[in-house]
């Protein structure tokens, strides 16, 4: 049976999906897979999740926080935040960061972060295929800029998504996807440290890592 927050998720898809951009939240191994850098990172750490949806890789984050490290979850669509707000964030370990104020919710969207250099860690769940290309193209850089030097950001695309949209959807939907491929294809190659496939998902996903370096995108 699918529970409340998944019937949720596969609402706002439904009713977004340019927005949400996938049908059902991240698997706990996908959600280890994208915090991977994190769990190896020893000192304090800045950490701002984006594209929250109703918390499954937030949790696994909150597993990897230590008393000292800070965290940004930043979720767009109301119906998400609000489980965000009353669930995942109101739990645990979690909830003791949020009452210290190491834990923040944004509700809005990621452009209207202000942050230089700020984050060690950047953790994406949005989908970049389904933007036009200046708004991928812009939100990339928000997330570039927001990072410190060497800070890691990581985000997951499903396994052979670009290849089926680009080849067999619709044409306004092949030329979207092929403009930002060509973008995403770019930064994998110039910046990717790191890569795993996630096969236990729905869909099966890549889980990428990237270390930005030069200029904007």
């Amino acid at each position: 049976m699918i529970n409340r927050n998944a019937r949720t998720f596969l609402k706002t898809y439904v009713r977004s999906p340019s927005i949400t951009g996938a049908i059902a939240p991240s698997s706990r191994g996908l959600a280890r897979a994208l915090t991977a850098p994190l769990r190896e990172y020893r000192t304090p750490a800045r950490v701002l999740e984006v594209g929250a949806g109703t918390g499954a890789v937030t949790r696994v984050i909150g597993e990897c926080l230590g008393s000292e490290d800070r965290l940004d979850v930043c979720e767009i669509q109301t119906e998400l935040a609000d489980i965000l707000d009353a669930g995942v964030l109101a739990e645990g370990a979690l909830a003791g960061a949020r009452d210290d104020g190491r834990v923040r919710l944004i509700r809005s969207p990621v452009q209207d972060i202000e942050a230089d250099n700020t984050y060690d860690f950047v953790i994406s769940g949005l989908p970049f295929t389904a933007f036009q290309l200046e708004d991928a193209r812009e939100i990339l850089n928000v997330i570039r800029a927001s990072l410190k030097p060497e800070g890691v950001f990581s985000y997951f695309e499903y396994i052979a998504l670009r290849y089926f949209s680009r080849t067999f959807g619709f044409k306004a939907t092949r030329q979207r996807v092929k403009a930002v491929s060509s973008l995403m294809d770019e930064l994998i190659l110039t910046h990717q440290i790191g890569r795993q496939a996630v096969l236990f998902n729905i869909p099966p996903a890549y889980a990428r890592h990237l270390v930005f370096s030069g200029s904007e995108c």
